[in-house]
């Protein structure tokens, strides 16, 4: 420790300097500083140690072949094997982005996986695998892996189930034989389809949802007749090849079967009758409540796994288009990968059928209602739309000022409005006027305001509301009068 002039003090009697008695308050919180400093050093230095490549010997098969991928793809910890997302993709078959499926951004924290049939995002910090078909007219799927995406020298690792599922692979590492053995899909495909046509059978089926029942120890089999089925990796039978066709839902872990009448139901991933084949179509719409979309004879009905009428089949139409509402950057990017494909893009429809965990919007004779998860109408059918849609504003109108009463408040150049997610609220519109709705289907402010629109600057997202003439900033002049909080943060 180095002294300083102030820290001698002159002994009279033995007329020597010394140094000054330092407080011993002083000394204990020194000492407590460097206690925790080499604690946090021994932390550091057993991550290390714990996370590492590895072995540079071990040996990596892809579809039965030794690679020379690099070792260092590969972490261990604890035994178990973490995987660099974006340098795997290419050996298994995919395409590896910095950032989020249809946003047109690059973003270390996220990363994403793709190929002609499938795309997984994933999240740095996070468990949730984020799966959609390209293009698909359909939600995404949040899969969860074991442990959160993890930093690794400014690259996104994920534990090997995380890459399992996003790359639909399997990964085995064997450490006593210092191996690790890749196979992809198509050659798992490959390699069970000689073995089910020694059963008999004509072959897999060729659809890339039912290829992935493979991954689950479900084989989709067709017969000499053209019928589907389903046998386990033994060759029992789980399903009998009697149904016209059968689509694996990856999801649910459940298929949809079809017979020869074109009525479909659902069977558990066992084989076991979960819904029977009575519909013409149906669909899960709320996986954590096994609640599911049913049409019969043109119009639609909701019922949960027991069968259980939620809605009567008996509406126009049940959830909402949210294809307008998608963010432009999204859309954007579906214009590009579909630019020879318009008259698809402009037939896509993306539905929301339960909003805020509690309501499903219903259309009956061209007006819309709501309904709770418990069956329960809780909104009479009285509204003409859900959401606003962007109004354009003519030259005539910006001069006459009819949407602007002050210089500095903006006016509506983009932005339709569904939902104001932090808050809970949707847009209900009647006879061209639009309000809003909370969670409970209970009108907070009436249908009467002209226009109701979001813009986002800065990062920063704003809710205005054009009534009387007047803007109005929905957040400030409206939800603080209301006594509203924010729920959620975007």
């Amino acid at each position: 420790m180095r002294l300083h002039a102030d820290d001698l003090k002159e002994d009279s009697k033995l007329k020597i300097n010394k140094p000054k008695e330092h407080n011993n308050g002083t000394i204990i919180g020194v000492t407590i500083a460097i206690i925790i400093t080499l604690l946090i050093i021994c932390i550091i230095i057993v991550v290390i140690k714990d996370i590492q490549p590895i072995d540079e010997t071990t040996k990596i098969y892809i579809d039965g072949q030794e690679s020379t991928i690099d070792t260092s793809i590969f972490l261990i910890e604890n035994n178990k094997i973490y995987v660099n997302v974006k340098r795997i993709a290419s050996f298994v078959g995919y395409e590896a982005h910095s950032g989020e499926y249809k946003i047109e951004a690059e973003d270390i924290n996220k990363v994403f996986v793709e190929n002609k049939q499938e795309t997984a995002s994933m999240f740095l910090n996070s468990t949730i695998i984020s799966k959609i078909e390209p293009n698909a007219n359909d939600e995404y799927k949040n899969y969860t892996m074991s442990e959160p995406a993890r930093d690794v020298n400014g690259e996104i690792y994920v534990i090997s189930d995380g890459i399992e599922i996003s790359c639909n692979i399997k990964l085995e590492y064997d450490s006593s034989k210092r191996s690790i053995n890749i196979q992809t899909l198509p050659y798992i495909v490959e390699l069970y389809n000689k073995a089910v046509q020694n059963l008999g059978f004509t072959g897999i089926s060729d659809e890339f949802e039912n290829q992935k029942a493979i991954l689950y120890d479900r084989i989709v089999i067709q017969n000499s007749d053209g019928r589907y089925g389903v046998i386990n990796a033994k060759g029992t039978e789980i399903i009998g090849t009697r149904y016209a066709h059968i689509k694996f839902d990856e999801y649910n872990k459940e298929f949809t079967i079809t017979n020869a009448y074109d009525k479909v139901g659902i069977d558990y991933i066992d084989g076991e009758t979960k819904i029977n084949v009575n519909y013409d179509e149906i669909k899960s719409i709320y996986k954590d409540k096994g609640i599911y979309l049913v049409k019969s004879n043109e119009k639609y009905g909701v019922i949960d796994s027991n069968e259980r009428i939620i809605i009567h089949i008996e509406y126009d139409d049940i959830g909402v288009d949210i294809s307008p509402y998608i963010t432009q950057n999204a859309r954007k990017s579906d214009e590009t990968n579909n630019k020879n494909d318009n008259d698809k893009l402009q037939k896509e429809i993306v539905k929301q059928y339960v909003f805020f965990d509690s309501l499903i919007a219903t259309k009956q004779n061209d007006m819309w209602g709501f309904f709770n998860l418990n069956g329960e109408k809780v909104s009479d059918m009285k509204y003409t739309d859900i959401g606003c849609k962007v109004k354009e504003i003519t030259e005539e109108e910006k001069r006459n000022n009819k949407y602007n009463n002050k210089p500095d408040t903006p006016t509506k150049t983009t932005g339709n409005l569904l939902l104001i997610d932090e808050y809970e609220l949707i847009i209900v519109e009647q006879n061209d006027k639009f309000g809003l709705i909370d969670a409970t289907a209970k009108e907070l402010f009436r249908p009467e305001a002209e226009d109701m629109y979001a813009i986002t600057d800065a990062g920063v997202k704003s809710y205005y509301m054009l009534y009387n003439g007047k803007i109005f900033n929905l957040e400030k002049d409206i939800f603080e009068e209301l006594g509203l909080t924010k729920k959620t943060e975007t």
